[in-house]
């Protein structure tokens, strides 16, 4: 093997020439090598320009994954092509937005992955928007104030300029420290408010949630006035026999009024009678009780009672001759058991 210094020179110089220049190209285009920082190219439809030129960067939450490569007309939109990193996962629902860094119109397009699978097609103009910026706004504005009527305008301005001529300074005065109060108060009430719409929205939400219950329940009010239109008849007789027997009971109060009054009084001196005597009333009820269940057993054999008479009262002999058969009543009535 030859040592260095024995090559030749011009051919060793062309040579180290050539892998200078390879490198130095390589570093100058080092993101578009192969298999290194290769990219995978995209397309979006736009309904206008919306301000995007070629170059602009493409970003996904704020953060840069590509840049914009070319931009056409085609009909009545414009195909927006961009290149993202293959590192980058788009679904085959993603959107994309024109959006703008200041207000004079820097724009950047960015992207919102979404959906499964992987993005295949050109992104629809229904999945695009375009933002507004100082030109944009102007341009319409512009276009907005050629369409009214200058003559209609100037009149009403020179109708409110007439009106506020007319008016006096301190009404005028008094009515801007109106509006300053009420700005004053809306504006130490912000957290009020802001809790108020809050809730409104949180009402908002329930009432949506409850859509289905409120119309059954809607319909279920409908029924009931239905049946109550139903019974219209029963209730008004109802109604009217009611009306009916509270003027007969008024009448019946004022006709028998005095009779009444000596009725309740009577009442009240009974009760008064029972108060007083409620406890000789309370050791009378035991013994009425046993009284009525002895007058019960004497009673329930026929219509005579039953008496028990102590043998000791009826001589022995007259006993036992009553008890013969056919003693009583006796063929004599000398001796014998006698009726």
């Amino acid at each position: 093997m030859k040592r260095f210094r024995e090559r030749n020179r011009a051919v060793t110089g062309v040579v180290g020439l050539a892998v200078i220049l390879a490198l130095t190209t390589a570093a100058l285009k080092f993101s578009s090598l192969p298999l290194i920082h290769s990219e995978a190219t995209y397309s979006a439809r736009f309904p206008n320009a919306a301000g995007l030129v070629g170059g602009d960067i493409v970003t996904i939450d704020g953060v840069k994954i590509g840049t914009i490569t070319a931009m056409s007309l085609q009909g009545d939109s414009v195909l927006v092509s961009f290149d993202v990193g293959t590192g980058v996962h788009l679904g085959s629902t993603t959107s994309a937005a024109a959006k703008v860094l200041s207000p004079i119109g820097t724009e950047y397009l960015e992207l919102t992955p979404s959906g499964s699978g992987t993005l295949s097609a050109t992104i629809p103009e229904s999945r695009t928007s375009v933002p507004y910026n100082l030109v944009t706004d102007l341009s319409g504005l512009g276009n907005t104030i050629q369409g009214y009527n200058l003559p209609v305008l100037e009149k009403a301005l020179q109708v409110g300029q007439q009106t506020l001529g007319a008016t006096s300074t301190p009404e005028l005065t008094s009515a801007f420290k109106g509006l300053a109060r009420i700005s004053a108060v809306v504006g130490s009430e912000q957290n009020a408010v802001a809790a108020i719409v809050t809730q409104g929205a949180n009402l908002s939400a329930i009432l949506s949630k409850r859509s289905l219950q409120l119309y059954d329940l809607f319909g279920q009010a409908n029924l009931v006035l239905v049946v109550l239109e139903q019974r219209a008849t029963a209730i008004r007789q109802l109604l009217d026999a009611t009306s009916s027997l509270s003027r007969q009971i008024t009448t019946i109060l004022a006709v028998n009024r005095s009779q009444l009054t000596g009725l309740l009084d009577s009442l009240q001196g009974v009760s008064a009678i029972l108060a007083k005597d409620a406890t000789a009333i309370g050791n009378a009820i035991p013994i009425v009780a046993a009284f009525s269940r002895y007058a019960a057993n004497s009673t329930g054999s026929g219509p005579f009672a039953d008496v028990g008479v102590p043998t000791l009262l009826i001589p022995d002999n007259l006993a036992v001759e009553c008890s013969h058969k056919g003693s009583f009543p006796s063929k004599y009535s000398q001796v014998g058991c006698r009726s």
